[in-house]
């Protein structure tokens, strides 16, 4: 890939150079340059050559490539020397071939040598090509510090018959020779990154007794060393000069922009991103050809440019991305993971009596949605109404800040209200069926601290009783008439009913006299009015009266006497 090789002139003779490398580096080149404005004079040259192994064998049917190493510029041409041998016979007709080409520039040949009619069979055949100097500057700069170039034989003999005792056919002492200089030099690499190095190698020809190497923009800016080592901190193309002494004199070699040093790639790892625990996002590198993604745990493909990502925690990713020409450069990027909001919705002890409503408050969230819609007040808010018929679930979702979402449950227990209490009339005493508590109301007014299970009216009226089971569920029950308040108590006590419960007859003792009798269920109707015959014994036919408990009313005006009736 290197190629437009400049050549210093070599000196010699001058006192100058005598002095020369008994300097200190930076002098011997403050000399060098010196000697090279103010003198002129021929180049030291020497010879290059090299021979290659033989090639042979059918394969030679077909192009077959050749490299020679270590190559340096010359500025004339060169000879390719060797020997070539076929099989042939005359029986099989035709001659042998045979054809040399160099490459001159990237994937193009020049033919060098070319000869036909061949009939000597398996004798060695002594051969010379000269290349040209434009055809040998070209391969040279093209080769880039080698020659490379292929042959083909076409052998007259058919697969099977050939010579005896080698494989036919062969290319011998296959040689490249031309005039060049001594100093030459190569790397195994001298692209590279900033920050990296370049191991050059000595090439050079006739055993040089002194280096002198040229490194503008590298570390160490010069070398004394046969085979140095150099870093280059900065992006860009450098030359390279190498000044050696042999016993044909001093020679430079200078290449200029031999060693490149390719940018640093613009690694972006992309910004940074939020996602909620248990979701993926997709990471987006960008800036080279090629990528790995560190920490490669929860990626789905760690060498990438975008790969998808599902931690289970938030991650720091580090990408290193690689240039087309092997540079590398890293950034970073955050995925921060967000927990899911903890979603919870409370009506306190979430159980309500049959028939009421309950206020029901969502937290853990900032948005919330209720399904499904049924026995509520709506389908978003924290807050909200609810009011089942019987034991029900919803589910809110919740949404905080981040966008992330989860879900939770109310189950809302509906309690059936207790049995409706009966009230007995006892005498002066209201007596209400067992319950956890109770509320005595008056004609529809709950009356203040009436709320034990037996209550002793004050005034005449309706009462009614609320009782509340364990819950808190509670019972309205039917209201009963009171009006024996204020009745005088010698007209009440001298009155008796039996028998109790009654089947038809009802007889009266001690009434003194004739009074006006009423009967009321227990929800307080009249069911019955009539007259009582006052005397020892009086009796009613209550025949028609239906089963159940009652109140007898007697009245006589100024007396009034209630009395408790079942009837069977």
């Amino acid at each position: 890939m290197h190629s437009g090789y400049m050549v210093a002139p070599a000196i010699a003779g001058p006192p100058i150079f005598a002095s020369l490398f008994s300097e200190p580096p930076m002098n011997r080149i403050s000399l060098l340059f010196s000697a090279l404005l103010v003198v002129s004079t021929m180049h030291a040259q020497t010879i290059y050559t090299h021979t290659l192994p033989t090639m042979e064998g059918f394969q030679l049917s077909n192009w077959q490539p050749f490299v020679f190493p270590n190559t340096t510029p010359t500025t004339g041409g060169g000879t390719l020397s060797f020997q070539w041998r076929a099989c042939w016979q005359d029986a099989f007709g035709g001659s042998s071939k045979i054809w040399f080409e160099l490459e001159t520039s990237t994937g193009t040949y020049t033919q060098v040598y070319y000869e036909t009619g061949n009939t000597s069979s398996c004798s060695a055949l002594p051969r010379t090509a000269t290349i040209s100097a434009a055809v040998m500057a070209n391969a040279l700069n093209t080769g880039g510090g080698t020659v490379r170039g292929r042959v083909k034989i076409q052998d007259s003999c058919y697969p099977g018959v050939g010579c005896s005792f080698y494989n036919d056919p062969q290319v011998l002492l296959l040689t490249l020779s031309y005039t060049t200089q001594a100093a030459n030099f190569s790397s195994a690499d001298a692209t590279i990154c900033p920050g990296g190095t370049v191991a050059f190698t000595d090439a050079s020809l006739n055993t040089p007794s002194s280096y002198e190497w040229l490194f503008p923009g590298g570390t160490p800016a010069s070398s004394t060393s046969q085979n140095p080592t150099v870093q280059y901190a900065a992006t860009g193309t450098y030359d390279v000069t190498l000044i050696v002494e042999t016993v044909d004199g001093m020679d430079t070699l200078v290449r200029p922009q031999f060693v490149t040093v390719y940018a640093l790639p613009l690694a972006n790892a992309g910004v940074d991103e939020d996602v909620c625990a248990g979701e993926s996002a997709q990471l987006q590198a960008s800036g080279g050809s090629s990528y790995q993604w560190f920490p490669a745990d929860g990626l789905s493909n760690p060498n990438v440019a975008a790969p998808v990502a599902t931690p289970t925690a938030s991650t720091s990713y580090t990408v290193l991305v690689t240039s087309g020409n092997g540079c590398q450069a890293s950034d970073n990027m955050v995925l921060t993971v967000h927990p899911l909001p903890n979603v919870q919705a409370s009506a306190g002890n979430n159980t309500i009596c049959l028939g009421d409503t309950a206020q029901v408050v969502a937290v853990g969230a900032q948005l919330y949605q209720w399904s499904p819609n049924l026995f509520i007040s709506a389908t978003s808010g924290a807050s909200v109404n609810v009011w089942p018929t019987s034991t029900f679930t919803w589910t809110v979702n919740g949404t905080d800040g981040f966008g992330c979402e989860n879900e939770g449950t109310l189950t809302i227990t509906v309690q059936p209200p207790p049995a409706a209490p009966v009230i007995t009339i006892a005498g002066t005493e209201l007596i209400s069926t067992v319950a956890s508590s109770y509320q005595w109301f008056l004609n529809g007014t709950a009356i203040p601290g009436a709320t034990e299970q037996e209550w002793t009216p004050v005034a005449n009226g309706n009462y009614s009783v609320q009782v509340s089971d364990a819950n808190g569920c509670s019972t309205l029950g039917l209201p009963v008439y009171y009006g024996t308040v204020g009745v005088a108590e010698g007209f009440a006590s001298a009155v008796r009913i039996y028998p109790q419960p009654v089947r038809d007859q009802l007889t009266l003792e001690g009434l003194r006299m004739n009074a006006s009798a009423r009967i009321f269920d227990m929800q307080g109707a009249m069911v019955w009015q009539g007259t009582v015959t006052a005397g020892p014994v009086s009796t009613l036919d209550l025949a028609a009266l239906a089963s159940g408990a009652y109140t007898l009313e007697l009245s006589t005006g100024t007396e009034l006497v209630r009395l408790p009736l079942v009837k069977e």
